[in-house]
């Protein structure tokens, strides 16, 4: 590498670094709580209450329904979402009659055995729920959360300028000195970057992940604008007049078109992720890994019979599998405590280069370079 491309990529990173620290900061704080949101919510009494009796039968998706609308008649269910961590609990989300989207209902959340009403807090009103706004979006919406993507691309330069320019100055170094007596800019220098390069497949993972993340209102509304648009368009029939089929067909018709899965969600029609005719049933697998993977059917909502069936595109998929690897909540607590001790020291290897970065030399004959010199 040339002396000109190396100084290239050392602003790079330094810039990179620079600009989103703050940033990253909160991000890690935040992160590193809620890699624990599970025991969070049992220590703060947050958990829903969805226990049941063994070999209790689950209750009809109709009656569920029914339950939820009457605890909300002016709304109407568009969308019913279950989670494949809690068989009990089933989310059903109510809407006012003609809205599409998400905004303006509410979410009923129901035990599917005993049908019983579980209260969901507000978001901001719980620890989990305020911690996942602050690192999701900043309390600034969809605005905010471009921000926080545009970040964690930054961030993921700063991982990749760091490596190129840790080569060069390790050189001459064995690797994991740290030289304290050589005052504070050089002891946060060695830090930095033996932390940094201890982390980087790491932070590369997360770091990516979490923009992929922040960018899912544009990954899945391009999603709903040109496969979901086409599979609906190719099935337009008459606008549906009389009363739909039970949901518990719909779900039905779409668990045969792919056997052996598991429902995931069912969008009622005018909801943004069907049609004005038509459900669609969302199904997963069963593994950590399948789970995370879903495929669609579009079910007539007059007659009960599957329209049409599909796997959901690549960028679909590497958005749903980018949850799991950002949080890091697929493998247990031994996971989460990894993923905690290394969002602490990528926070201090935030910190340390910006420490350098701050005593960096005024006036210096020759430059100094660093591996993640993140800040610096």
């Amino acid at each position: 590498m040339t002396p000109a491309s190396l100084r290239g990529w050392r602003l790079v990173h330094r810039w990179t670094s620079l600009i989103c620290s703050v940033n990253l900061l909160i991000l890690c704080v935040t992160g590193l709580i809620l890699v624990f949101h599970h025991e969070i919510q049992h220590l703060m009494g947050e958990e829903l209450d969805t226990s049941y009796q063994e070999g209790q039968a689950r209750l009809p998706l109709d009656t569920l329904v029914d339950i939820a609308h009457k605890s909300d008649p002016a709304k109407e269910p568009k969308f019913i979402s279950f989670d494949p961590e809690d068989p009990a609990a089933s989310y059903i989300y109510l809407s006012p009659p003609g809205a599409s989207d998400f905004e303006g209902g509410s979410w009923v959340v129901l035990n599917a055995f005993t049908g019983s009403n579980q209260v969901l807090k507000p978001p901001t009103e719980t620890v989990t729920g305020f911690l996942l706004k602050l690192h999701v979006d900043l309390f600034t919406g969809f605005a905010g959360q471009m921000f926080v993507g545009v970040m964690g691309l930054l961030f993921v330069v700063s991982t990749v300028s760091g490596l190129v320019v840790y080569g060069p100055f390790m050189k001459k170094l064995a690797f994991g000195l740290l030289r304290f007596g050589r005052g504070t800019r050089i002891a946060n220098i060695d830090l930095h970057n033996l932390f940094g390069v201890t982390t980087l497949v790491w932070a590369f993972v997360v770091g990516l992940t979490g923009a992929i993340l922040s960018f899912s209102p544009l990954i899945i509304g391009y999603w709903q604008q040109t496969e979901m648009a086409a599979m609906i368009g190719r099935h337009h029939g008459e606008a549906l007049t009389g009363p739909t089929v039970a949901v518990d067909r719909v779900a039905e018709a779409g668990l045969v078109a792919f056997p052996g899965k598991d429902l995931a969600f069912i969008a009622f029609p005018g909801n943004s992720y069907a049609s004005e005719r038509h459900f669609s049933v969302g199904v997963r697998g069963h593994t950590e890994l399948t789970q995370r993977i879903l495929s669609v059917a579009l079910v007539d909502a007059g007659t009960g019979t599957l329209a049409e069936k599909a796997e959901t595109p690549w960028y679909i998929t590497m958005l749903l599998l980018s949850g799991p690897f950002h949080f890091g909540d697929y493998g247990g607590l031994p996971l989460q405590i990894i993923w905690a001790i290394f969002t602490i020291i990528t926070g201090v290897v935030t910190v340390t280069g910006f420490v350098v970065w701050l005593k960096r030399p005024r006036a210096r004959t020759a430059p100094a370079a660093t591996f993640s010199e993140r800040k610096a």
